[in-house]
């Protein structure tokens, strides 16, 4: 119970991208036993392990870097977890971020080159291009998996990025 009343008083977010279902913040890291079955079971193998330097209270437990590998919303990471920390949920309630087109490093919004790579691998439709033939994110159909940040051709940074802004996240209680 301490280490609880410990970590609700630091509130800092640090912006991690957690699997779908994931409790919010502070009820994910007290929950999470940092067991690593959903880690394991990942097809995709987006999950991975925050480290010791980007918090002592999010140690250990599991997040995504979606220019390593997008979540293909398999949903087994919810099946596996021992303490609830990950819920069960159904795939339209996914949301677990956005992504957003940084135009200035976009091949096409910058005129470098034809590419629509993202809507390609977007699994929810939420990458559409507009009248000048551009890609945009329509992020209330956007679901934050990551896979157009993976795939993005542009070298180093990616020119699509996804942030947990709009994530939905659970209660213990409810979902």
């Amino acid at each position: 119970m301490y280490k609880r009343q410990l970590y609700l008083g630091f509130k800092e977010k640090r912006g991690f991208i957690r699997p779908p279902g994931a409790l919010v913040e502070e009820e994910f890291v007290y929950k999470c036993i940092r067991c690593g079955e959903c880690i394991k079971i990942c097809p995709a193998s987006c999950l991975k392990p925050v480290p010791f330097e980007k918090g002592i209270f999010e140690w250990g437990t599991p997040h995504i870097i979606p220019r390593q590998a997008g979540c293909i919303r398999c949903l087994s990471c919810g099946t596996v977890c021992p303490t609830g920390a990950i819920q069960k949920i159904k795939r339209e309630e996914i949301k677990i971020g956005t992504a957003k087109i940084e135009r200035e490093r976009c091949l096409v919004w910058t005129g470098k080159g034809d590419c629509l790579v993202c809507m390609e691998y977007c699994p929810v439709g939420a990458i559409f291009v507009d009248s000048r033939g551009r890609p945009v994110v329509n992020p209330e159909i956007c679901t934050g998996c990551g896979l157009c940040e993976e795939n993005c051709p542009v070298l180093g940074k990616a020119a699509i990025r996804v942030s947990n802004k709009g994530e939905r996240r659970y209660h213990l209680s409810k979902k």
